[in-house]
């Protein structure tokens, strides 16, 4: 299977959509006493924390960084709503993407590069594929021309320790594993990529979606976004 990163176009764009929008929940970053203020990346629109009381209306105000322990009171509550291999950490979103969108989407779009919306037309020819790991929730965007939906991407993958630059230490205290920067011709490590046609790269951003998606979405004509095959190491 052959793995391709998928990032916002550089030039010029052909289609017009934009959005501005958010998830309807948040959790805090950490201010740790040790290692300074910080934040993960993360998003998961399939998980509903309406259920979670008192916890779903303190997550949908704009917080400011916390302590480790009011951090880990409330990822502490979220972990019933959450599968094995959504990963909870500072900065992590979940629920919907809600806010307003204008223009005309094209199949795919990536911008930020971080999220995934497709339209209606590539929601249905993925879900005419035996693909496995591909969930697409609906975005809920005043002024959208039709139904976009994200397309939510576990951190499933890592990069290759030869791809990998470490910028910031791990810290016992508040749990964080360190910060790093990828080589701009990073590798997926072969031994973490699983059977998932689309899935972010644990500890970033990026994007990754196999051959499979990506050859459904270039039947639907041209979109706004680059694909880089990745190698595997």
């Amino acid at each position: 299977m052959r793995y391709y990163e998928v990032r916002a176009s550089q030039g010029p764009w052909r289609w017009s959509g934009r959005y501005d929008a958010e998830h309807r929940w948040v959790l805090p970053g950490v201010d740790c006493p040790r290692c300074g203020t910080w934040a993960g990346a993360g998003a998961y629109p399939t998980v509903d924390l309406s259920g979670t009381g008192a916890l779903a209306k303190e997550l949908e105000e704009t917080l400011l960084p916390t302590t480790v322990a009011e951090y880990r009171r409330m990822a502490a509550a979220i972990t019933p709503w959450v599968a094995v291999d959504q990963e909870v950490t500072p900065g992590c979103a979940f629920g919907p993407l809600r806010g307003t969108a204008s223009g005309d989407f094209g199949p795919l779009t990536a911008w930020p590069g971080w999220q995934l919306l497709v339209r209606e037309d590539a929601r249905a020819a993925l879900r005419e594929l035996p693909l496995q790991g591909v969930e697409a929730v609906p975005a809920q965007l005043q002024g959208s021309r039709g139904q976009l939906y994200e397309v939510e991407a576990r951190p499933i993958g890592r990069a290759h320790y030869a791809s990998v630059t470490p910028d910031s230490p791990s810290c016992d205290y508040c749990g964080h594993q360190g910060g790093f920067s990828l080589a701009t011709d990073w590798a997926l490590d072969a031994a973490t990529v699983s059977s998932s046609d689309v899935f972010r790269v644990w500890g970033t951003g990026v994007m990754v979606v196999s051959e499979r998606f990506a050859a459904t979405l270039d039947k639907l004509g041209p979109s706004d976004v680059e694909l880089r095959e990745v190698p595997t190491h």
